[in-house]
């Protein structure tokens, strides 16, 4: 026999879980008549690509860079070009006067040479009376080699006339000019660079995350920064390993592109120039990214329209570009490419409402 207070506890519980169970069934019910107009779009299957772009500029290709100097002190007294010129081969570049000290060397490098000659012939009759050695005869002889030698280097730099004029060693381009009408320099300093013609191309610093997805042959679309032009397309000849310091960068090297055509861009060197590059990309399914929500837990799913009932489907995210992402399902086959998905309005979704489709707006996922 229970006792009068257990019965009337047994009795409690039995209507309190009774009541629970009538609550529930009326949210569950209440649930599935509610009913929520939403934007509903078909999963795309196919390749989510990004298009990035960077800018850099047009630069010389290394090999094609020939600096002009001379080998003695000199000043400048004529300028035949400016940074940007065209010039043939042999055209004239700059002009120059020997300094008073270079002009003091030639003529030191001149009585040099006269004396080992006249050093030479003495050993030679000295050698014949037996007043000289072998010895004296190679060192004499080696004396007017370096002489010769000496004389032959100030001859061909220029230095032994008053004036000199550097031409063009091949056609090209005058990329800098080191110096100024009327400026002094010293032996060897850089005076200008030329570009030899058609040796140009374009650096794009691009970041390490980037250019790891890249490959050389891969095409690109590159256009003048500030030109009218329309874009063309160019490819990738080389990747610089090298990450400039600092940047997180790293130099991506594309062919000049050229073509017949009277709106092809009149490119200049150090032109800047943004380049579009088109990244692997990931395969999957493609909806809007606003379709993609995240559970308590952090994992994401999708609402499936199921014979107009929402439904949940945890995805993976593979990858997103812009607006749009490419996803894939946890469970294998739960979803296929043509499944309607809520885009717009999934944050008020729930489990079992009725879904009723707006008219379209004609955006594509």
């Amino acid at each position: 026999m229970f006792s009068s207070f257990t019965r009337w506890t047994l009795i409690g519980l039995l209507g309190l879980a009774a009541l629970n169970h009538t609550v529930l069934a009326a949210d569950t019910a209440a649930s599935d008549s509610v009913q929520i107009q939403v934007q509903l779009v078909p999963l795309a299957e196919g390749r989510l690509q990004a298009t990035p772009r960077f800018t850099g500029q047009i630069v010389p290709i290394p090999s094609a860079v020939r600096v002009a100097s001379c080998a003695f002190e000199g000043r400048v007294t004529r300028l035949f070009v400016q940074p940007g010129s065209t010039v043939s081969k042999n055209a004239p570049l700059l002009t120059v006067h020997t300094s008073a000290q270079t002009r003091q060397q030639v003529a030191q490098a001149k009585a040099n040479l006269a004396f080992a000659r006249k050093h030479l012939a003495q050993i030679k009759i000295m050698l014949k009376s037996q007043l000289a050695t072998q010895s004296d005869w190679a060192q004499a002889e080696q004396g007017l080699a370096l002489a010769e030698a000496n004389w032959r280097s100030l001859v061909a730099s220029g230095a032994t006339k008053p004036q000199h004029t550097l031409t063009a060693a091949r056609a090209g381009v005058v990329q800098t000019i080191s110096v100024q009408l009327g400026g002094v320099f010293t032996a060897n300093q850089p005076l200008l660079t030329t570009v030899a013609a058609g040796q140009w191309e374009i650096k794009i610093p691009t970041p390490v995350a980037v250019a790891q997805q890249l490959s050389n042959g891969d095409a690109v679309k590159v256009q003048s920064v500030f030109g009218a032009q329309p874009p063309l397309t160019t490819h990738i000849f080389a990747i610089d390993p090298m990450v400039l310091p600092g940047s997180n960068r790293q130099p991506i090297h594309l062919h000049l592109p050229t073509s017949q055509s009277a709106q092809s861009p009149n490119w200049v060197l150090g032109e800047a120039i943004s380049a579009q590059f088109t990244l692997p990309g990931q395969t999957g399914l493609i909806l809007p990214h606003a379709a993609v929500q995240t559970d308590a837990s952090g994992q994401n799913f999708i609402w499936l329209d199921r014979a107009h009932k929402a439904v949940a489907v945890p995805v993976h995210v593979l990858d997103t570009v812009e607006a749009q992402s490419v996803i894939e399902p946890i469970e294998s086959g739960a979803l296929t490419a043509g499944d309607q998905v809520v885009a717009t309005g999934a944050p008020n979704v729930a489990a079992g409402m009725t879904l009723i489709a707006a008219p379209s707006t004609g955006a594509q996922p």
